[in-house]
């Protein structure tokens, strides 16, 4: 080794400069096959894979996006059913819808004379639940009592309506009115599960 040193050192200036870029050259050249080719290959693979996970992420939150939004769509038409189910419930309900009726009855100062529940008639997405009323009072009440019905949640029609005037004894006071009707109400028909 130091026979090649003491050569390298007699040797002239230029002969040294090429020597000397000989040796870098082949340094070089061993260092790009040993290091940098599996380097630039394991740069290229990276960048691809990172190319394809950054599309996968893409993909996961644009699904993400889509679940979220399908999932609030889903909880607002669950609301409005439910608002919906209040107008129109599954289950009859009657004994409710009766005491909701009476309480209006009630509130607008009406006297309940009869309150018969008739036969239920089923249609194709709904049930009717007729029931027939008789009421007495002053017309004031009447109206009263018929725009508190047309507020409550569940849907109410109010059929065959008749009206008379009841004498009274006191001819300075308000006639008495007595109204006959049906009101009806509603159930939902559940197809699938026959209810």
């Amino acid at each position: 080794m130091n026979d090649l040193v003491g050569k390298l050192l007699k040797l002239k200036t230029p002969l040294k400069a090429a020597v000397t870029a000989g040796l870098l050259a082949l340094v070089m050249a061993a260092y790009y096959f040993l290091f940098y080719t599996d380097l630039s290959q394991e740069i290229t693979s990276a960048t691809a894979q990172g190319t394809q996970l950054k599309t996968e992420r893409d993909s996961y939150e644009k699904r993400k996006r889509e679940y979220v939004a399908y999932r609030d769509e889903l909880r607002k038409l669950q609301e409005e059913q439910r608002e919906l189910l209040k107008a129109l419930p599954k289950k009859a309900e009657i004994p409710s819808f009766i005491s909701s009726v009476q309480e209006q009855a009630e509130l607008s100062g009406l006297e309940v004379l009869t309150l018969n529940i008739d036969n239920e008639a089923a249609e194709d997405l709904y049930v009717r639940i007729p029931v027939k009323m008789e009421v007495r009072g002053s017309y004031h009440s009447l109206t009263k009592f018929f725009k508190n019905i047309s507020e409550l949640r569940r849907i109410v029609n109010i059929e065959n309506f008749t009206l008379q005037v009841e004498r009274t004894d006191n001819e300075n006071g308000p006639p008495k009115l007595r109204a006959r009707f049906v009101a009806v109400t509603f159930r939902y028909v559940d197809k699938a599960g026959g209810t």
